[in-house]
Order: structure tokens, then C-alpha cells, then sequence
């Protein structure tokens, strides 16, 4: 057929209807389908029934361009999940995926099916071809089993606006004693009637048959519900300003007992003019507007968002090589051995297909959605009939997790909030979640989503992870949202959420999962998903423990940002504007990747501390416990500016303040420089901590421009130099250097004062936050005090033939210490129970040897780690000359 046919499909509690629909002619004649449905009855016989209908429906079209389902609420439209519960109707659908149940009927295609809401496909149908034809503004009402409404602006519904409740949704809107749904429906009338007359009536047509004959107390029942409804609509038809209102359901076949009352209630109510329309479709009015809804949705859009990330550096591999020697490797992987990581939805389809129950749990910002039709495309080719749920169906309403979060987003304009306390079971109503059950007539049941672990399916677990990095990029391309929340905000406050809610919430549930992973799947990629045993990963992960281990790295541009590493290591986007930072060793953010047959398997790096953190810190296990306690990363100002001059706060502010275990101490460790390049360190002699304060102020407020050399010492910069800043120090990376900043863990904790009056790469300003930064500042630290206390003086402690070993002071109040090694040959290092974390900074390589046996080379400026429990090592130098490694530790 060369017709443009779609197919709208009305779902009710004891029906389903389908026909084909033409977008000019409407429904086409002798196409409607329809079958009784019991709404009671099991999941799988009601999706039998519907699938029944439309395989009928469609039978005849060689090309469906759309089909439109009119579903009841409370449901997932967007995705197709129902979120029906507790109504007496579809209860056995609670948490089940709708869409992915009709795959097997449409040839594995299901981007052309589409969900609307009953209500809004009413509106739908009686505006493309109904009594609403030509409207501008329409506000729709379906009277019924419940209170459906719809406000349409040019055929568009909307959910916000002028005159509009939150999600279009009047039903809920408060009444009297109670809600509108409780007075506008069947039940409202029937209830009514049993108080007027003390009788069971079966429905309104039984009363409207009694007021047609006359019978007072149904016309009093009329009559109440039509000065009840003139004051419910009065305030909302004077604020929306529809120029059409369109009644349908049940209760509008009864029209004449109440729309005369109707408009002379509005009249009396100063709205006289009110354009008030009775259905002119009927029962049509859905499947016309369902119909048009997947119009309008297939033409909006034919094909997956391929922008699913924002970023400027390049996806990781499925495959890859390690880098060649003496250069600088992205992609680190720790050895696992051949056979261990396997490719593809496929062969995790055949994995999954042995089990009859599966649960699939994971980090937030994975693509659900996509996995899901990844595998059930590999499910269809193997026969089996799976039927999808979704544990958020179950989670609490978005205002109810707001306020349960509020007190640890911090203020409104602040990039701060305070680590939260909470467990992942506070988001969900648990005893919806345990209501979701296996359907014992599917061949497979999978439960799926972030918390489904928490159902207590007594089955295998998969758990898909996320790079920290890859989430982020996902939050700001707006594919990606907070726990709990399907809709993107801004970037800052997202992060913010992320860091002092979500991640904690969720790395506590990750860790008591660990020891019960069956599968754990790589979700980075949405055209390629990895994955490999529980067994295999906590096995790689005990390895690791005892042996060594270096994240995979990741490079970002910034404001002051330079073009040092991007001239020096290989693989990176040469269009990115700048490279601002390579997060080294930034342990909340950072993964781990696992090498086998060449693939690439990245998990987030909590997972080796749930594993194995006694092995991995040794004598400061108890301490630090699963945070680990040291940070490496570089900032690159090459060609690029000043960094914000900043400080970071005291130990007992970010307690209290933040919620953090331990404050941000930190070092500039010099790699490399210009010859002018210098370091912001300390006050001058003369500062006046009040005088700054308000110079720093107008600056903000007046945009004017602060000599920062007026109130902040200088120092030249030079190469392999070492700058001690403990928290509370005033001070700033100038430009033109390569800083490794070796500092304790915490990282987002800078109070930037000045920022030199420059934008953001959004073109925003950046926050500034002169108020907490003046509360943590040490005016103290100034004159001839910063040369003496923030200026590291290498001290001799080995110089033979092997080695040069010196000691790099740190500061009191650091709670780490720093080695310098130089070696022409070999070293050989005991950890004495502690960790270590090593960088190369002069020659191309070393090739490590632990006492275990495991070699593995590391390159000029890559950071690596070894745990304690790896007891004895050697690094052998690969290059002629000497090498010079700087290792940090814990005291």
C-alpha cells in the first residue's frame, strides 16, 4: 500500500480496540479490531490479548509507518513501562516493559511504537479530526472511571504553563475533602447515590436513566456535580483561556442532565462565553489520537540521538594495544589472562538465556533502554519469550526524593553541598518494588535498573557499570540524569547532586553487591558492550591488590587550560580547545580497565577498594578504609592562564561543613616549565586580611580588575621544584607550567577568591566564593614565613652506586610524604606495609618486576600504584642514562 498508515490502538481495564488510521480520512472502515480483556488476569494473558489484536491489525500493511497506543496512567509513556498498581486493574503489568513485550511482532522494531496518555489521546483525536478541529487552545476532559485532562496549545500538549498543574494532571488537584477524581468519575456519582438513597446503583447511566425519568435524587445528583465542576474549572479555564473545552467519556453521554447546569454555572461565574463541546468521536477519539501521536513522534524523530555524550575526547576502544615504549599510554589495562572478556549483546544473551529469572542492576546514567533492545533483538533470535520490569517503577515520587535530598544540595547558588547519609532503599517504596514478580509463563523474567538487586529476585546477578568520566559527559549532553530523576538540569547542579548524593548512595550499594555479581557488563559503550564473570573480576581485582595497578586516565579542558599534553601524549583530540587537566590518579572518578585477547573492561576504581583495601593501603587501612587517601593529576597552563587564585578548606571546616572524612592538602610538583613561569604562594608581609577581603568583592560585583601582586607573593617555577600548600594557603598555579599536584584525595574543594574576571568554556562565569574562602584562609602564612614553610628542601637519605634517594619535606599537616629516586639500573623497593604511588618524571620507561612475578612497563609521566601487600618490587630503567620517579606515600 502506498498510503501513510499508522495504527491506534485503545487500551482499556476490560478492552483493547485497533484500526488502521490515515492521517487526512481518519480511522479507514473495516479495520477495527477489538477483544475483551480481563484486567484482573495474569500479566501474560493480557499481553497475549493485545499482541492478538494488533498481529490482527496489521495484517495487510507492508509498511506500518507508526503505532499509537492510548494507555491508563500511571505508566512510563516515553519508554513504555507500566507503573500501574493497586487500582484493580493491570496490577500483574506492575514494572513491565509494554514495548519490548511486542518486539516479537514487529520484525524487531520498535522505535515505530509509541505510549500516550488515555486522556491526551482523546484530546488528540477530537483536535486532528474532532470536535476540537481548529482549536488554538484546547483544554480537554475525559469524564469516566477517573478525571482525565489535557491542555493542548496547537495540537501540542503541554505539562507546564499558565493555567496548566504539574503533568496536565487536574485529577489529583485537591476538592473539597478530598481530590478531583474522587468527584468527577463514576465513583464520585456512585457514591453519591449510596449517600442520598442508601442504595447500590451500577454506574451514572443507571442514574441518568433515573433522572430521565424524573427521579429527584439523581437530578439532584446532576445538578451537584454541575456546580461542583463549574467550581473546579472555573479557576483553571480563566487562567489557560482555552477557546475550546471538549468533554468525552461515559459520563459525557449523559451530557444533557449536566451541561446546561455547566454553563450557567460558569455564567453566574463571570464566564459566560465558555465554548463547551461534547465528544464528537467517541470511542474513536483515542485510536485517532493515539494514531496521531505516533505521527507526530516518528516524524520528530527516525533514529537513536547519536549525540549521547558531550566531550571533546574520544570514546575508549573495545580494542586496543598498548602504547609503544617511552610513550605515554591512555588506555592501561591490567592483565587477565586469554578467554576472559567476552564482546557483544550476543554472547551475553546466550549467558543470560540459561537462567529462567535474572536481575540486572547498575550505576546511574546506563542506557537502559538500549541494552534492553540490544538483548532482546539476541532474545528473538533465540525463541525465547522474555518479559522485561523495571525496578523504577517503584521509586518515590520526584518530590518526595527532593525534599528527602534538599538538606545536602547546599544553597541554591553554591557548588557545595554535604555528603549524605542515606542508603539506595530510601528512594524506592519497597513494597511496590516487592510487588514486582516473575511471570511464570515467560520463558525468561528480567528485572532491571538502578536498585533492582534491592527487589530480592532469588536470582543471578549482572551488574553494569559506568566510568565516572562517561557519566558525566552523558549529564551534559542531557542523556543522562540524577537517581531518581528523568530530566536533565543544569550541569553544575547535576555534579553536585551526583557527587554528595547519588555516588554514595550508590557506591554502598555496589559494595555490598561485589561479593554476589554473576556478570559484570562494561555500559560505556552503547554499540558494544563488554563483559566478563564475577568470578573472574574479584579474582583481577585480588591480583591487583597484590600486585600493582594504574587507572585509566582522563583529559579535560578549562578555562586557564594549556597545550602541553596535548603536544606530548599521543591518542588525544587535537581539536579540543585545550587540556586543563589529566586526572592521574583521581580515585572517585577514575576506573580500572581489564585487558584479555585485547579487549578493554573498565569498572570504576571503588571496586578495588570494596575488594581488597587492606591489601591495597596496608598500615593505613583502618584510616583511609575504602578512600583512597592519595591524588595525582596535572594541571597544564602552557600557553594557557593563571589558575583562580584559591585556597582549600581547614580540616575541621570540611567535617563540618561538607561531610568529607579529611581536607584537600595538596603540592605543585613541577614537571616541566617555562623559563618565566611562576607559582602564587602566600601573602605579602603587609597583607590586611579586611583591606583584601573588600578589594576582592568589587572586584566581583564591579567586574574591576585586583593586583593580585599586591596581597600574593610569586615564585619562579622550576623544573622538578616542589610547592607546599597546605589547606588554607593562599595560592595558584601561573601559567606556562606542567604541575603534578600531588595532594590528599578530596578535589572538588577549592574556594576560589579571584578569578582574574575571565568566563567559563560555557561562557558563564565561574563561581567564586569569597565567603567561605575568607572563613579558611591563613592570613599567617606571608613574608619570609612562605620561603622557610612552603618551599620543600630536598634532603639527602641514599646516595651509592645503585641510587639517589631524597627526601622531599612536606608539610606538618600533610598527611603524606614524598621520595625522589634516581637510578641508572635497577632498584629494588620493600613497601614496609605501605602504598605506593610512583611517577616517572625524567626517562622514557621502567619496566616493573613484583615479587609475584607480574612485569609491566610504565612510560614518562604516566602515575602508577603499588599496594602494600605486594611486599617487594623492582624497577628496571629501559633507556640509557638515569631516570629520576618521585613515589608518595602515607606517613
Amino acid at each position: 500500500m502506498s498510503k501513510e498508515i499508522y495504527i491506534g490502538a485503545d487500551i482499556g481495564g476490560t478492552h483493547i480496540s485497533a484500526a488502521w488510521v490515515e492521517p487526512v480520512n481518519g480511522i479507514i472502515d473495516g479495520t477495527l479490531r477489538t477483544a475483551p480483556v480481563d484486567g484482573n488476569g495474569s500479566g501474560d494473558e493480557t499481553v497475549q490479548v493485545w499482541k492478538s489484536v494488533i498481529r490482527k491489525t496489521i495484517a495487510g500493511i507492508d509498511d506500518i509507518a507508526g503505532i499509537g497506543f492510548a494507555m491508563p496512567g500511571p505508566f512510563d509513556y516515553s519508554r513504555g513501562i507500566s507503573k500501574i498498581e493497586g487500582v484493580q486493574k493491570f496490577n500483574s503489568l506492575f514494572g513491565l516493559n509494554i514495548k519490548e513485550a511486542f518486539r516479537s511482532i514487529l520484525d524487531d522494531n520498535t522505535a515505530r511504537l509509541c505510549f500516550v496518555n488515555d486522556a491526551t489521546a482523546f484530546a488528540l483525536g477530537e483536535y486532528y479530526a474532532g470536535a476540537a478541529r481548529g482549536s488554538k487552545r484546547c483544554l480537554a476532559l475525559t469524564l469516566g472511571t477517573g478525571f482525565g485532562s489535557t491542555f493542548l496549545v496547537d495540537g501540542v500538549f503541554r505539562e507546564t504553563g499558565v493555567g496548566i498543574p504539574p503533568n496536565g494532571y487536574l485529577y489529583n488537584v485537591p476538592f473539597k475533602e478530598s481530590i478531583a477524581d474522587d468527584y468527577f468519575s463514576t465513583r464520585g456519582f456512585v457514591k453519591a447515590w449510596q449517600q442520598k438513597t442508601g442504595e447500590n446503583v451500577d454506574g451514572v447511566r443507571e442514574i441518568a436513566q433515573y433522572a430521565q425519568q424524573g427521579n429527584p435524587s439523581a437530578r439532584a445528583i446532576f445538578d451537584g456535580f454541575s456546580s461542583g465542576l463549574a467550581d473546579f474549572l472555573a479557576p483553571w479555564i480563566r487562567q489557560f483561556n482555552p477557546d475550546t473545552v471538549v468533554i468525552g467519556g461515559s459520563i459525557a453521554k449523559s451530557s444533557q442532565l449536566f451541561l446546561p447546569g455547566l454553563l450557567s454555572e460558569l455564567e453566574k461565574k463571570n464566564i459566560p462565553d465558555t465554548n463547551i463541546r461534547i465528544s464528537s468521536l467517541w470511542d474513536s477519539a483515542s485510536l485517532t489520537g493515539a494514531a496521531m501521536y505516533a505521527r507526530l513522534q516518528t516524524r520528530a524523530t527516525t533514529a537513536k540521538n547519536s549525540l549521547f555524550r558531550k566531550t571533546t575526547q574520544f570514546p575508549a576502544p573495545e580494542k586496543t594495544s598498548p602504547s609503544i615504549r617511552g610513550h605515554y599510554d591512555i588506555y592501561p589495562a591490567f592483565p587477565v589472562g586469554t578467554g576472559k572478556i567476552h564482546g557483544g549483546s550476543d554472547t551475553l544473551a546466550a549467558r543470560i538465556a540459561r537462567h529462567k529469572t535474572v536481575v540486572i542492576d547498575g550505576y546511574e546514567g546506563v542506557f537502559w533502554d538500549c541494552l534492553i533492545e540490544d538483548l532482546n533483538t539476541e532474545f528473538l533470535k533465540l525463541n525465547k519469550n522474555v518479559c522485561w520490569f523495571h525496578c523504577d517503577a517503584a521509586l518515590k515520587q520526584k518530590d518526595e526524593l527532593y525534599e528527602m535530598i534538599k538538606p545536602c544540595l547546599g544553597d541554591d547558588d553554591s557548588i557545595f553541598g554535604k555528603i549524605t547519609g542515606k542508603n539506595l532503599s530510601d528512594w524506592f517504596d519497597m513494597d511496590r518494588l516487592h510487588k514486582i514478580s516473575p511471570n511464570p509463563d515467560a520463558d525468561i523474567n528480567i528485572l532491571v535498573g538502578c536498585g533492582s538487586a534491592l527487589a530480592g529476585w532469588d536470582a543471578p546477578l549482572i551488574y553494569v557499570d559506568l566510568p565516572k568520566n562517561e557519566l558525566q559527559f552523558r549529564m551534559r549532553a542531557g542523556r543522562a540524569f540524577n537517581l531518581g530523576f528523568d530530566t536533565p538540569a543544569d550541569s553544575r547542579v547535576m555534579y553536585k547532586q551526583a557527587y554528595f548524593v547519588d555516588w554514595q548512595v550508590l557506591n554502598r550499594h555496589k559494595a555490598q553487591l561485589l561479593p554476589s555479581i554473576g556478570i559484570i557488563v562494561d555500559g560505556q559503550r552503547p554499540d558494544g558492550y563488554l563483559w566478563m564473570t564475577g568470578d573472574d573480576l574479584r579474582e583481577a581485582l585480588a591480583e591487583m591488590s597484590r600486585n600493582f595497578f594504574r587507572v585509566r586516565p582522563w583529559f579535560e579542558p578549562g578555562a586557564w587550560g594549556g597545550n602541553w599534553i596535548k603536544n606530548n601524549i599521543c591518542g588525544l583530540n587535537g581539536d579540543a580547545e585545550n587540556i586543563a587537566w589529566s586526572f592521574e590518579l583521581m580515585t572517585y572518578e577514575n576506573g580500572l580497565m581489564f585487558e584479555s585477547d585485547g579487549y578493554r573492561l573498565e569498572v570504576s576504581f571503588d571496586f578495588l577498594m570494596y575488594a581488597g583495601y587492606r591489601e591495597t593501603l596496608g598500615d593505613c587501612a583502618d584510616r583511609f578504609r575504602y578512600d583512597f587517601p592519595i591524588r595525582f593529576d596535572f594541571l597544564d597552563t602552557f600557553d594557557g592562564g593563571n589558575l583562580s587564585i584559591q585556597c582549600h578548606p581547614r580540616e575541621e571546616y570540611i567535617r563540618r561543613e561538607f561531610g568529607m572524612p579529611f581536607t584537600q592538602d595538596e603540592t605543585y610538583y613541577i614537571l616541566d616549565c617555562k623559563d618565566s613561569a611562576e607559582v602564587y604562594l602566600g601573602f605579602q608581609e603587609d597583607i590586611q586580611p579586611e583591606k583584601f577581603r573588600e578589594e576582592l568583592v568589587r572586584s566581583e560585583t564591579q567586574s574591576i580588575p585586583v593586583d593580585i601582586d599586591r596581597y600574593v607573593r610569586k615564585f619562579p617555577a622550576r623544573k622538578h621544584g616542589l610547592f607546599l600548600i597546605p589547606n588554607g594557603t593562599i595560592h595558584a598555579s601561573g601559567k606556562d607550567n606542567l604541575v603534578l599536584e600531588i595532594s590528599s584525595a578530596p578535589y572538588i574543594f577549592t574556594f576560589k577568591m579571584y578569578d582574574w574576571l575571565r568566563l567559563d568554556l560555557d561562557g558563564r562565569p565561574r563561581p567564586i566564593n569569597i565567603e567561605h574562602g575568607m572563613k579558611n584562609v591563613d592570613f599567617a602564612l606571608k613574608g619570609e614565613r612562605v620561603e622557610r614553610e612552603l618551599i620543600s628542601k630536598p634532603r639527602m637519605l641514599k646516595r651509592d652506586e645503585d641510587e639517589i634517594i631524597e627526601h622531599l619535606p612536606t608539610h606538618p599537616l600533610h598527611f603524606y610524604d614524598i621520595h625522589r629516586h634516581t637510578f641508572e639500573k635497577r632498584i629494588t623497593v620493600q613497601t614496609q606495609g605501605k602504598c605506593h604511588v610512583w611517577m616517572l618524571v625524567e626517562g622514557k620507561s621502567v619496566l616493573l618486576e613484583t615479587a609475584n612475578g607480574l612485569k609491566q612497563r610504565f612510560n614518562y609521566a604516566e602515575t602508577f600504584v603499588i599496594p602494600a601487600a605486594a611486599q617487594s618490587y623492582t624497577l628496571t630503567n629501559e633507556d640509557r642514562g638515569k631516570v629520576m620517579m618521585v613515589k608518595a606515600f602515607v606517613r
